[in-house]
C-alpha cells in the first residue's frame, strides 16, 4: 500500500486499509516519494499510527545524501546505497557509524513489535532482552501473515530507488499464493473456502475487464486452483455458461505474451469471452457448482 512521505495517509488511503481488512489481506506499506524535500517518516509514520495504529513499523529506514541515498535496513542492520541518476545501482555495506544509533533504537523497537505477535518470542524476549536475527526474521514474516505486524519500507520510484528492497521484502515477508486461501460462490450464492493450489480442479476468478481498440474485450483473471490453458472450454459458474478460450495473455504494461497454460496464483488475460463479466468465476465443468 503506497503512502506518500510528503502528505501522507490521504482518503484512498483509508479506504484501501478499510477494504484490506474486509477482506483479511496482509498489508507492506511502501513510503513513495522519500526523495522529496518535504518528506518525513516521522510525521508520516505519526500520521500512520493515528489513522491504523502503531503495528505498523519501519523496517528501512530513508537517509538522504547529495549525490545518493541511503536505506539503512533495522531488519537486517544493513545500509544500500543508491546513485540519484535513475539507474536503481545498488551497492551494500555495514551501517554507517553516524547512523548507528537511528538505526539500533528502529530496531530495538522492531524486535518488541515482534515479539508481542508471538508469545514463543515474547519468551525469549523476556529472557535474552532481545531476539537473534533469525528469529527476528521469522516472526516478522509471521506477524505479517497474521496481520498483526505491518512493515514499512522507502522508495523514490521517481529516482528509482530502494526498489531491490521492496522487492525483496515482498518475496520475504508476504504469504505466496498457495499460503492463501480463496472463497468460492455458486450461482444461488452459496459460498464455500478453498486453498489456492496448482492441483485440483480448475477455479478462475476474473478481476477485471477492458476494452481493447484490436482484440475488443479482454477478462483479466487469476488462476485460485489447479490451471487454465489455451484453446479449451470451461464453465462460467456465475452465468451457467459456456465459454471457450481462445490464446491465453499475460499483460505487461501494453506489451500481450501469448502462452499454453496460466496455474494456480498467476495472473492472466483472455479475449472475447461471450459472457464472462468482471466478478464472474470460471471453473472445470466437474467443480462448476461451488469453485472460484
Amino acid at each position: 500500500m503506497a503512502v506518500d512521505a510528503v502528505s501522507g495517509p490521504e482518503v484512498q488511503t483509508e479506504k484501501m486499509w478499510e477494504e484490506a481488512d474486509a477482506q483479511e489481506l496482509p498489508r507492506l506499506v511502501v513510503l513513495t516519494r522519500t526523495d522529496r524535500e518535504r518528506a518525513s517518516l516521522d510525521r508520516t509514520l505519526e500520521a500512520l499510527h493515528t489513522s491504523f495504529g502503531r503495528a505498523i513499523i519501519p523496517i528501512q529506514l530513508p537517509i538522504a545524501r547529495r549525490r545518493t541515498s541511503r536505506a539503512c535496513g533495522p531488519g537486517r542492520m544493513k545500509a544500500y546505497m543508491f546513485t540519484a541518476d535513475g539507474s536503481g545501482k545498488m551497492t551494500e555495506g555495514a551501517v554507517p557509524a553516524d547512523l548507528a544509533d537511528k538505526v539500533n533504537a528502529a530496531r530495538e523497537a522492531l524486535v518488541e513489535m515482534v515479539a508481542e505477535a508471538d508469545d514463543s518470542l515474547m519468551e525469549k524476549f523476556f529472557e535474552a532482552g532481545t531476539l537473534t536475527q533469525e528469529d527476528l526474521l521469522k516472526g516478522l514474516r509471521t506477524g505479517v501473515t497474521s496481520r498483526k505486524i505491518f512493515p514499512l519500507v522507502c522508495t523514490s520510484a521517481t529516482l528509482n530507488i530502494a526498489v531491490q528492497p521492496l522487492l525483496d521484502a515482498v518475496i520475504a515477508y508476504l504469504p505466496t499464493a498457495s499460503e492463501r486461501t480463496a472463497k468460492a460462490a455458486d450461482k444461488a450464492g452459496a459460498e464455500t473456502t478453498f486453498q489456492v493450489s496448482e492441483t485440483g480442479s480448475t477455479a478462475v476468478f476474473v478481476w477485471k475487464t477492458i476494452a481493447d481498440p484490436f482484440a475488443g474485450r479482454i477478462s483479466l483473471f487469476r488462476v485460485m486452483r489447479g490451471s487454465i490453458k489455451s484453446d479449451s472450454t470451461i464453465a462460467n459458474v456465475t452465468r451457467d455458461s459456456t465459454e471457450r478460450l481462445g490464446h491465453l495473455l499475460l499483460l505487461q504494461g501494453k506489451t500481450q505474451t501469448e502462452v499454453g497454460e496460466i496455474k494456480a496464483g498467476d495472473l492472466g488475460a483472455v479475449a472475447k469471452l461471450k459472457d464472462t463479466q468482471t466478478g464472474h468465476t470460471l471453473a472445470t465443468r466437474t467443480a462448476s457448482g461451488s469453485r472460484r
